[in-house]
């Protein structure tokens, strides 16, 4: 990263409840994460019990839709006080963990990177916008939990950048499941933010999610490949490349979760 780079920053605001809906009536009809449906539905049981059995989805969608209603008015005045905590918590770090960040992916911050808008939401599952830089943080989350997921989110923006430099012919819509790019995306952060250049910062232990740490390679955790490509990287391009050619050497391994 250059010494005159400015970093960006990251402005909290609330997520607007259309936008809370429709993400999570996404994550609970589509192709996602089974662990993504289990945790909403655990924050939410009697979501659950509403949509059992309903298998239209336009039904489905309106189910949501109003399940929905009553929580995000009722719980307006506290996530308007966990916005404004949570800015004033990350404002703490957030120079340095931009900085780190630049530092691990090798390269730097595009000058268009001046905002990052992190909503404070109902939903359990933190998702993330990378070509609009919007990510999403649950209200009920510590400052510990609030900068692990800020943290998590914001390196899929830099090392996004860093692919593209890379793998220039790759599509948008491989950035989102079910492609193998995305598969790595999700891995990699289990990996890059347990460097000493985050925890130096931000003592934390970040992990992948559970699907990719059950999953097993020739009798051996997948992740430790990864982590062994990373640990004996020339550069993070070569620790890309690598990673990138062993998942599509095990392509039916990992489109099965």
């Amino acid at each position: 990263m250059s010494m005159t780079q400015k970093v960006p920053r990251v402005k909290f605001i609330i997520a607007p409840l259309n936008e809370t809906r429709n993400i999570i009536y996404r994550y609970l009809t589509e192709g996602y994460l089974q662990s993504w449906r289990d945790m909403i539905y655990r924050e939410y049981p009697k979501l659950k019990e509403k949509l059992k059995n309903i298998m239209n989805n336009k039904i489905r969608k309106k189910v949501i839709y109003e399940f929905f209603e009553e929580p995000f008015k009722n719980k307006k005045p506290l996530l308007e006080k966990k916005t404004k905590d949570f800015q004033s918590e990350w404002n703490k770090i957030n120079d340095d963990i931009m900085k780190a960040l630049s530092e691990i992916v090798e390269t730097d911050w595009p000058k268009k990177d001046k905002e990052f808008i992190a909503r404070v939401t109902l939903n359990y599952i933190c998702t993330c916008n990378i070509k609009k830089r919007i990510f999403d943080v649950f209200y009920k989350q510590s400052f510990q939990e609030m900068k692990e997921t800020c943290i998590h989110e914001i390196s899929h923006f830099i090392y996004y950048e860093k692919w593209k430099q890379i793998f220039p012919k790759t599509k948008e819509k491989e950035f989102e499941p079910p492609h193998l790019v995305w598969h790595l995306l999700e891995m990699v952060p289990g990996i890059i933010l347990n460097d000493k250049k985050i925890q130096r910062i931000f003592k934390n232990k970040f992990e992948s999610y559970e699907e990719y740490r059950k999953l097993k390679i020739n009798g051996r955790p997948i992740l430790s490949y990864i982590q062994k490509f990373y640990d004996k990287r020339k550069n993070f391009e070569d620790f890309l490349k690598k990673s990138y050619e062993f998942i599509q050497k095990h392509e039916k391994e990992i489109k099965i979760i």
